[in-house]
């Protein structure tokens, strides 16, 4: 007879692994049930917290199996750690939070401007029941956000209003927000842009208006952005506001290289063009002196020719016996005569002192 050696198998360890995949269920399909619009942002929250707080009760159980499989020998270990390992994926998301938790200040309105915080309009209409309300709470709320974010304050740019709306508009649309409104500046009215932004994950939409007002010969810049629901916004609003400005620093920087890049091809086309006009001058000025030179060597060539022809022609009539003034009958002067007076005098000569 064979005996068989029975091993029980951990409670707890079943218990931790069935709640930490039941937990991971409702938190996906929370998840993708708001991402698609399909449920609240509220109810979608709470799913989420039921979610981590069924995580973290699937740790607890995993550790006590853990525990008493060591202890015990009992079975259940696989059991146990997919318990554990689910359960602190679903504890992930909401520890992340913590530290901000614990450190920013339980407001969920961010501004630049308290004194004349922009103001929603179009936006106002998509929040829901139950969202937070789009008026500015005032000092006690800017109170904390001044201590907390000491930074957010207006931008001014040394632009036009029209220059600075379109950087801000650009910058919008290079951040992915979604835009429900956007007016230029027209004269003494600001500019205004709205815009909705959501979440990564979660796709939890927050609100953002933007004003762009002219000061002198600057535009000045201010940002208001705003959850939806919560009291507690962890920081992302601020966060949000430095991206703007970041981005519109990026684009106008981007503008100014564009502009340092058009002028410089300006005069380095502008550099071509003159050496071209340089090189056609001299061409033109080389052409010109070589038929200059090209005239002066024919009227030389003429020249040398006549004054040949006159040579020529005053040989012609020295043969034919005229004088160089062309008087028929008077006789050009030779040599001869000069040599017949020299051999009369030397006649005389021995005439006189011969022998």
């Amino acid at each position: 007879m064979t005996a068989i050696l029975l091993q029980r198998e951990s409670k707890q360890a079943r218990w931790s692994q069935r709640i930490a995949i039941f937990s991971a269920q409702v938190a996906i399909i929370s998840l993708v049930l708001h991402r698609f619009d399909f449920l609240g942002a509220k109810a979608a929250t709470n799913l989420l917290g039921l979610g981590a707080l069924g995580g973290l009760f699937a740790c607890v159980l995993a550790v006590a199996a853990l525990v008493r499989i060591w202890g015990q020998g009992l079975l259940g270990g696989g059991r146990a750690a997919t318990g554990a390992v689910i359960g602190l994926a679903l504890m992930a998301g909401p520890m992340l939070y913590l530290p901000d938790l614990l450190t920013r200040p339980k407001i969920n309105d961010i501004t630049t401007d308290a004194q004349q915080p922009p103001r929603f309009e179009k936006v106002a209409a998509r929040r829901g029941e139950g969202a937070n309300s789009v008026a500015y709470a005032g000092d006690s709320i800017y109170e904390k956000q001044a201590e907390a974010y000491p930074d957010i304050r207006p931008m001014v740019l040394e632009r036009s209003s029209e220059e600075a709306f379109d950087l801000a508009r650009e910058a919008v649309v290079r951040l992915n927000w979604e835009i429900v409104d956007a007016r230029k500046p027209e004269g003494a009215s600001p500019g205004h842009i709205e815009a909705v932004a959501r979440t990564l994950v979660m796709g939890y939409a927050d609100d953002i208006v933007i004003r762009v007002a002219a000061i002198s010969n600057e535009a000045r810049i201010d940002v208001r952005s705003a959850s939806r629901f919560g009291e507690h916004d962890f920081g992302a609003n601020a966060k949000r506001i430095r991206r703007l400005f970041k981005e519109v620093k990026a684009g106008l920087e981007k503008g100014e290289r564009q502009a340092l890049e058009v002028a410089l091809a300006k005069r380095a086309k502008d550099a071509r063009e003159q050496q071209k006009r340089l090189r056609e001058e001299r061409a033109k000025a080389k052409r010109e002196e070589e038929a200059r030179l090209a005239k002066l060597r024919e009227e030389a060539r003429r020249e040398e020719l006549k004054r040949l022809s006159e040579l020529q022609q005053e040989a012609h009539r020295i043969e034919q016996g005229l004088s160089p003034l062309g008087i028929p009958g008077a006789q050009a002067p030779t040599e001869r005569p000069r040599a017949r007076a020299s051999r009369r005098d030397s006649h005389r000569f021995w005439e006189q002192f011969g022998e």
